[in-house]
């Protein structure tokens, strides 16, 4: 286990940046799902496909190199996975991925490797990942299920409606106001009114909302 921490960080705008894949086979297969899942340009290298990597190929959903790898293959990559079933080809990866300044995950090596792909709870725009750290990858896998049944779609729900009003409430209210507003939207009774499709009822909260946000905007407009 490494010494020191990681350092969890959200990747953005995965769709401009080449991810790497070595190997076609169960670990490759999820490594590729999830990085399709968030959008990512990914090139698989491996002489072999799994039947549900050959059918994401055949459906044109990343680039496929048909052999096995070799030197110059990371070249633009942001991204780079060693996940074949041989440690010296994914040894071999992880020193070019190294050499070249790029983050590797190696498949079989996980104190080598540069980052880890954690445990995600997802509900839509939301997104709660877990980490023992390396610790233990189980604890981190058993705290995910129990999650799971905490989180419900109402946060994913909550998530994205707070999301599509950021530019309005940066347009519309003094930003001495917004925390208000905020708080009194990301809160228990939002999640209750979505949990309950009570539609009418969150409406009605947004309006209460802005009315006491911009009530608190202009009141600290005035004392300043």
């Amino acid at each position: 286990m490494n010494a020191t921490r990681p350092y969890p960080i959200a990747l953005t705008r995965l769709d401009r940046q080449r991810c790497v894949v070595v190997g076609g086979g169960a670990v490759a297969e999820r490594k590729v799902a999830a990085l399709l899942a968030h959008g990512a340009q990914v090139t698989l290298i491996s002489p072999r496909l799994s039947t549900q990597l050959a059918a994401w190929h055949a459906a044109g959903r990343f680039a496929y190199q048909a052999r096995a790898y070799r030197a110059g293959d990371l070249e633009g990559a942001t991204l780079v996975f060693a996940a074949t079933e041989r440690r010296e080809v994914n040894a071999a990866v992880a020193a070019e991925a190294h050499a070249r300044g790029i983050l590797v995950n190696i498949a079989d090596d996980p104190d080598g490797s540069d980052f880890h792909t954690l445990p995600v709870v997802a509900r839509g725009a939301l997104q709660i990942a877990v980490s023992t750290g390396g610790a233990s990858p189980a604890l981190a896998a058993l705290l995910r299920r129990a999650l799971e049944g905490l989180i419900g779609p109402e946060y994913g729900q909550l998530a994205e409606r707070l999301g599509a009003l950021r530019a309005e409430v940066q347009a519309r209210l003094p930003a001495a106001a917004r925390p208000r507003f905020w708080r009194r939207l990301a809160s228990e009774e939002a999640l209750a009114l979505l949990r309950a499709g009570d539609e009418s009822g969150f409406e009605a909260l947004l309006r209460r909302a802005w009315h006491e946000a911009r009530a608190a905007g202009s009141e600290h407009e005035a004392r300043t």
